[in-house]
């Protein structure tokens, strides 16, 4: 009988990148991914092996010169230009109620669902697809001055915090890269200052992005300023070709994130000494002073994210009560723990949900303008905001 031969260790290895090869030629040709940026069709498992593709490579495929060359998602969230969905300016009735809502996809949501509730509530949308506090925050700065407002809504979500070290949508969430920047907020006593990013619109990006020097200069800032921002992520290279590269890319890309998160948070909890825990607190102290100092009513929306228990809701507790901040912290409406309150795509609430939280804020709201209504009486305050 005769005694077959065992393959050697570098024949072995040889057959198994052969095969790897052939593997990861066949995923390209039989799930390429559009060319054209404007095709937002695109099958869940071609996305899926188009998430580890770095953030340039990702940038390549979805920018063009203009807006009409670019995938949609290019003009989304810009705190400059032309960025904000503006339902109103103004008041239309005696009785308008006028509400500025900041932050995430969630406080969209909950501005929407105020309108449908009461007619007489007025929304005005500043919101970027999952914009944390820091973005948030910026906008409201920048926006503040511009346009008269009764109510301004700050919404932060648990997810978020650990971000507000970040800058960018393409550092902040790896699997999209939405282009859109913001700045970092830096304690300069008691005060957060904003440090920004070298451009804040589409068409500045799109000047930085088509010139490699001023490029290599916007990633030494983020190397600089933003904690998420990693090279072995964001820099194209010819690897970006391979199907298994993007998956090991990807694998890292989460890696590195939960990292991140790890140092502000865990299963039990914020870190209450963490730079990012230590910002959002002034922020949120600042947001209210701000909107005070212009005899507006600030509210903060707290989003308890699936899973995460209402430890944001006791992260801010202390800030709220000691500025005495009026807010509504979604635990209670919407447990974290009880998934059929939440959409199974995303972390959006079913719109019963949506509709419940909005009218719990109105009639904070209603609470809140009535008792300025007491203190204008007073003479405490010069404008009943909505009257």
């Amino acid at each position: 009988m005769a005694v077959q031969k065992r393959p050697k260790p570098i024949q072995a290895l040889l057959w198994i990148i052969f095969y790897l090869a052939v593997i990861d030629i066949s995923i390209g040709l039989l799930l390429p991914y559009p060319n054209n940026p404007s095709n937002v069709a695109v099958s869940p498992l071609r996305r899926y092996f188009e998430y580890g593709r770095s953030v340039e490579g990702k940038l390549d495929r979805m920018t063009g010169h203009s807006d009409q060359e670019s995938a949609p998602i290019v003009g989304a969230g810009w705190l400059g230009g032309k960025r904000f969905l503006e339902r109103s300016n103004k008041h239309s009735g005696q009785t308008d109620v006028l509400v500025d809502v900041y932050g995430m996809s969630h406080v969209h949501l909950l501005g929407k669902a105020m309108s449908e509730c009461d007619r007489n509530y007025v929304v005005r949308d500043v919101t970027a697809p999952g914009a944390p506090a820091n973005w948030a925050f910026a906008a409201y700065q920048l926006e503040k001055d511009r346009h008269a407002a009764d109510v301004v809504i700050l919404g932060i979500m648990t997810d978020g915090v650990p971000l507000i070290s970040s800058t960018a949508g393409t550092t902040m969430v790896f699997d999209m890269s939405y282009p859109y920047t913001y700045p970092r907020f830096i304690l300069k006593g008691d005060e957060p200052c904003p440090i920004y990013p070298p451009f804040t619109t589409a068409a500045g990006y799109r000047e930085y992005f088509y010139d490699d020097h001023k490029w290599a200069q916007y990633r030494q800032w983020l190397s600089k300023y933003d904690k998420f921002y990693a090279p072995l992520l964001f820099r194209r290279t010819v690897l970006d070709r391979s199907c298994l590269v993007r998956l090991l890319r990807r694998a890292y890309a989460e890696t590195l994130r939960r990292s991140h998160i790890r140092a502000v948070y865990t299963d039990k909890g914020f870190n209450p000494n963490s730079e990012e825990a230590i910002v959002l607190k002034r922020i949120v102290t600042e947001f209210a002073r701000s909107a005070r100092r212009k005899n507006t009513i600030p509210v903060i929306y707290l989003v308890n994210t699936p899973g995460r228990s209402d430890h944001l809701f006791r992260l801010l507790k202390p800030v709220l009560d000691a500025e005495n901040i009026p807010y509504l912290s979604t635990h209670i409406i919407c447990p974290p723990d009880n998934p059929l309150i939440f959409l199974p795509e995303n972390t959006h609430f079913i719109p019963k949900k949506d509709k419940e939280l909005a009218e719990e804020m109105i009639k904070i709201i209603e609470k809140e303008r009535k008792r300025y209504s007491e203190l204008a009486v007073k003479r405490v305050a010069p404008r009943i905001p909505g009257g």
